[in-house]
């Protein structure tokens, strides 16, 4: 009876604890560019990528991704056309390897591979403001179903792209 009611006390305490840490903390959208950022309070218009690699329809995943990105932080706005910043890059390639095997040699995992290549310019300008290349990679399982497999296939390059796309926008909001 004892130990019951001391379980109870203490479970009710971590609850307080935890209630009371989390009601202090406050959420707000992450901020794009600090002071002197390139994109500080700037609008970018994110042109369409081009695909270099043999999956059709990443760029258009990465593409969104992008401007799902830019919009959910605070400090830049994706506009459709006449932004002050352009964004725009290529899918340089894509690949997939298997990552890892079963007990009778038979693909487990795929590890999916993105790498693409971006470049941000002053719209009136032209200046390149910042260029870079980056990878990302995501496993996913094998599947004897050949549909399972291609929907956990391209749930990969989902993450991946929203990867690429956070990533992006840090590399090209810090101060330089």
């Amino acid at each position: 009876m004892a130990s019951s009611l001391m379980t109870r006390l203490l479970t009710a305490g971590l609850a307080a604890l935890v209630l009371a840490a989390v009601g202090g903390c406050g959420y707000r959208a992450a901020r794009i560019g600090g002071e002197g950022s390139a994109l500080a309070d700037k609008t970018v218009h994110v042109d369409i990528f081009t695909n270099k690699s043999y999956r059709p329809n990443v760029e258009a995943v990465l593409t969104n991704s992008l401007i799902d990105e830019f919009v959910r932080r605070e400090g830049s706005r994706a506009v459709e056309a006449g932004g002050d910043l352009t964004l725009s890059g290529a899918v340089v390639s894509y690949g997939t390897a298997a990552v890892s095997y079963t007990a009778t040699d038979t693909v487990k995992e795929y590890r999916a591979t993105v790498t693409v290549e971006a470049t941000l310019r002053r719209s009136d300008s032209g200046q390149v403001l910042w260029k870079g290349s980056l990878s990302a990679y995501q496993d996913f399982p094998a599947n004897d179903d050949l549909v399972l497999q291609q929907n956990s296939e391209e749930q990969a390059i989902a993450v991946i792209c929203r990867r690429l796309a956070r990533e992006l926008t840090l590399r090209m909001s810090e101060n330089f």
